[in-house]
């Protein structure tokens, strides 16, 4: 019996992590983690990294949490995500939209009582705008809702660097837009690959047409903003070096993408995948060089 229980209370919070979408919160993190290295212009202090990302984290979790009790008459449908919590009877609907609120309620107290007013209205707008603007009204009434949506996954870059800094420069401004323009090659080849997933569904996530030369076209404009960055932020060759091998890997995948789009599964399949890597290495690789720089500085000076 005590094992069963044991079994039974393991599977309950491994549904309620699974709500929180980890993998997503990651990318969030990390994106977030790049921007307070560049508004630091070296190495920020680690407790404030700690707590803001902490705060941030679940202020992304609790977005993730309402948005499966908001979608989860979509998730049954689909087969992709049949499976979750949800729509398999798992947690309740009422449980799920609790730990939401109460989750997303401490990462926001955290953010504004040990970190700053600016990071927790930030992080409060970007919970807004994903569960009203994207969840509750385009997702389910155009199809172009992923260009809605892409402005509250570009908004946690915005919070780290307000934890840090208290000036707008053209970094942040190119951290937004970096992630705005990511989303549509990251999501439009997850549409392509889950068409009729979608359709069942009901929702239409691509364009009635171009959604190949759409992925190519904002492609160009994401390696664009990466370079642009460089000179912006003062990053050096270790930076520069990623983003040429990383980007041009990138554009001849969506170039692929665009020669088959008869049949197009497959190359939507590897362009959706790379894009996760695309964004956790070169977020990763601003802070190594950041911290490069930071190191030959001291060592120089010595």
């Amino acid at each position: 019996m005590v094992a069963v229980a044991v079994r039974v209370k393991t599977g309950v919070w491994r549904d309620y992590l699974s709500l929180t979408k980890p993998r997503v919160i990651l990318l969030h993190l990390v994106t977030a983690a790049s921007a307070m290295f560049l508004a630091a212009e070296g190495v920020p202090a680690g407790v404030t990294v700690l707590l803001t990302l902490g705060g941030g984290g679940l202020v992304v979790a609790a977005s993730n949490a309402i948005n499966c009790y908001l979608d989860r008459d979509i998730d049954e449908k689909m087969v992709r995500t049949r499976r979750r919590p949800l729509p398999a009877g798992r947690l309740r609907p009422s449980e799920a939209m609790l730990f939401g609120i109460v989750t997303g309620s401490a990462g926001l107290l955290v953010l504004g009582v040990l970190v700053g007013l600016a990071p927790a209205i930030l992080a409060g707008t970007a919970l807004a705008y994903y569960i009203l603007a994207y969840t509750m009204l385009a997702k389910r009434r155009t199809r172009w809702s992923t260009l809605i949506g892409s402005a509250a996954g570009a908004i946690p870059p915005l919070v780290g660097w307000a934890a840090i800094a208290d000036r707008i420069t053209l970094v942040p401004l190119l951290l937004f837009a970096i992630i705005a323009l990511w989303t549509v090659p990251h999501f439009w080849s997850l549409g392509m690959l889950r068409r009729e997933d979608y359709a069942q569904a009901g929702l239409s996530v691509l364009p009635r047409t171009g959604a190949a030369t759409g992925i190519l076209v904002f492609s160009l404009l994401l390696v664009a903003a990466h370079l642009a960055l460089m000179p912006a932020a003062g990053l050096g060759f270790i930076y520069l070096g990623t983003v040429l091998l990383l980007g041009a890997v990138l554009l001849v995948m969506s170039v692929r993408l665009q020669l088959q789009r008869a049949r197009p599964a497959r190359a939507a399949r590897q362009l959706y995948l790379y894009s996760i890597v695309y964004l956790l290495a070169l977020s990763a690789v601003t802070i190594v060089d950041r911290l490069a720089a930071f190191l030959w500085t001291g060592y120089a000076a010595s």
